[in-house]
């Protein structure tokens, strides 16, 4: 009895050593830098071939500032984030997953809005098309 309590105990460190930290897929980043010329009020990310997904990511804007997201909702395989912010954008996300996880982890698309912003300058010099 004690041995198996032993090895129960002893599993707890191990599940937590077989995570890994990863990083959105940065050329999705890339991606979508002209996805809102109205203005973006957020980010909406994914972390796919996983269920269920962590819950929550972690998101660095280029301002600096960083905040922690909780997921938003699980569909199938896929984790789906929301990001709310004005006056940046994304320059990293980074999650918590299984050591064997394979799937893809991918700033989806940003969140258009009207800008909460009264400047009329802009940091971003795109101008892609949009279709």
């Amino acid at each position: 009895m004690v041995a198996v309590a032993a090895i129960a105990i002893s599993m707890q460190p191990a599940q937590a050593a077989d995570t890994m930290l990863v990083h959105v897929k940065q050329a999705s980043i890339a991606d979508h830098a002209g996805d809102c010329p109205g203005g973006l009020i957020g980010a909406h990310f994914v972390i796919n071939q996983l269920n269920p997904a962590p819950a929550s990511i972690e998101v660095s804007l280029a301002d600096g500032s960083s905040q922690t997201v909780d997921k938003w909702k699980q569909s199938g395989p896929v984790g789906h984030y929301n990001a709310y912010f004005t006056g940046t954008t994304v320059s990293d996300a980074t999650a918590y997953v299984p050591t064997t996880w394979t799937g893809q982890f991918n700033l989806s698309n940003y969140i258009c809005g009207p800008s909460t912003s009264t400047s009329s300058s802009s940091s971003s010099s795109s101008t892609q098309p949009t279709s």
